[in-house]
């Protein structure tokens, strides 16, 4: 049998992808070789986000007493049981899927791991399965930099991070992406010692600069360590400790840690896939080259979700799987990156969509900036959340509003009103006529655009 759509990974975009052409009423071959589910739902977002509300109820308590409220005693962490109720959301999540893929008449699953014998061939389980077209998406995995002692010294990723029943007493947490942030809002709610250290002049080097000073400032002010603009050196195993030598300011620090946490980020997973089998182009890391609608040199051979290293969120992985296959069997779309909102789950929260100031400034663009802080947000000060502010990059002729970034309480629920903003291609003045509830974290649209027009 010769199946329409031959998809090498369960996760967010091989799962799309299939569902998609299943709709065309076409027969899918969906190769996974577990466990199944995907990066978001079993090490990525839901499992943190999970993990992430415990430390914010935490933190909530400590400050109960700002708000009237006395908590007698001493707050104790049951951390096996904050794991075990991550597991159970999980493994709810990944049976859904599982379930949903199982039912789907035009879906074949096949666990196992697949390898391309030809440009129309894949084998896996020393069986061959034959296909017109084919979607890579076999996701990513933590990058481990080779510096002098870190394997000796040993060390966790946001892998091993998310399992954790007994935490260290203190945490090196090296990098300042997303995820390492994330995991250092965490533990530091769960009293463990954190010092983040990391080679940018901020966290969030990708991201406008403003936007990370809040967020430094936060970590600080409650009890983070935060390193910038460092040279990582050597590890060492010193008795029960692990050390960390790096350049800072010139200077050599050498800092003891119970545990090294490693987040580098993420690379394109595509060894042993046999693309050597079907010579398509590759780039200076091996991923396959791609043109604008994901496809490889080989033209029925497509890549999505985190092996193409776009933008490795679950929402682009989740769009780029629809489209290959809405344009494979249905109608042709393109995608548009800007479009895509993004947020880092600290507190504060960060959320952007569209073009940020830095951009704007690369490209040149004839543009304004406005901010509105929250101090300055009714209902921010009523439940003591002043930190941050909204902020619109604005073409300055027109108006348009081009992008939009907050730093605050609830960032990623309230980006969404940017997301339409920038989907319509809005301008001020059309904001100027949005109405809002009074009082919101939401309306701090409303008071901003006021001070603009």
């Amino acid at each position: 049998m010769e199946y329409d759509l031959v998809v090498l990974g369960g996760g967010s975009a091989g799962y799309s992808a299939a569902v998609t052409a299943s709709k065309y009423n076409k027969k899918v071959c969906l190769i996974e070789k577990g466990p199944f589910g995907g990066l978001c739902i079993l090490k990525g977002c839901m499992p943190s986000k999970t993990l992430i509300w415990s430390a914010r109820v935490a933190e909530l308590i400590k400050k109960s007493k700002e708000f009237g409220i006395n908590v007698n005693g001493k707050i104790s962490y049951d951390i096996p049981k904050i794991i075990n109720r991550k597991n159970k959301i999980i493994k709810e999540f990944a049976d859904y899927r599982f379930e949903s893929v199982k039912k789907n008449k035009n879906i074949t699953l096949i666990n196992g791991e697949g390898k391309f014998v030809s440009q129309n061939k894949i084998r896996v389980n020393n069986k061959e399965i034959e296909g017109k077209n084919f979607v890579i998406a076999t996701g990513s995995k933590v990058f481990i930099p080779n510096i002098n002692g870190l394997k000796e010294t040993g060390f966790i990723t946001s892998d091993e991070a998310l399992e954790l029943k007994k935490l260290p007493k203190s945490l090196a947490v090296l990098g300042g992406g997303p995820v390492t942030l994330e995991l250092a809002y965490y533990f530091h709610n769960l009293n463990v010692e954190i010092t983040v250290i990391q080679r940018g002049e901020h966290v969030l080097s990708e991201n406008d600069s403003d936007l990370a000073e809040v967020l430094e400032d936060s970590f600080r002010k409650n009890g983070i360590k935060i390193y910038s603009e460092t040279e990582l050196k050597r590890f060492s195993k010193i008795k029960e400790k692990k050390e960390v030598e790096f350049l800072y300011k010139n200077k050599n620090v050498k800092l003891k840690f119970d545990e090294i946490l490693v987040g580098f980020g993420r690379v394109p997973n595509v060894k042993n896939l046999g693309l050597e089998n079907i010579k398509v182009k590759l780039n200076d890391k091996g991923v396959p080259i791609l043109n604008d609608d994901l496809q490889t040199s080989a033209k029925n051979i497509f890549v999505a979700g985190d092996t193409n290293n776009i933008m490795k969120v679950v929402n682009v992985a989740v769009e780029q799987g629809r489209v290959i296959s809405e344009n494979l069997f249905g109608k042709k779309e393109k995608i548009d990156y800007s479009k895509f909102p993004m947020a880092v789950f600290t507190h504060p929260e960060v959320a952007w969509i569209g073009i940020s100031e830095k951009d704007a400034k690369e490209r040149e663009l004839d543009f304004e900036i406005g901010k509105f802080p929250y101090a300055d947000l009714g209902k921010a000060e009523c439940y003591g959340e002043t930190e941050g502010f909204i902020k619109f990059i604005i073409e300055k002729r027109s108006k348009k509003i081009l992008g939009v970034s907050i730093i605050g309480h609830e960032a990623s629920d309230i980006i969404h009103e940017g997301v339409a903003l920038i989907y319509n291609k809005n301008t001020l003045y059309d904001l100027s006529k949005m109405q809002h509830i009074h009082p919101t974290f939401g309306e701090i649209y409303s008071y901003l655009v006021e001070e603009m027009l």
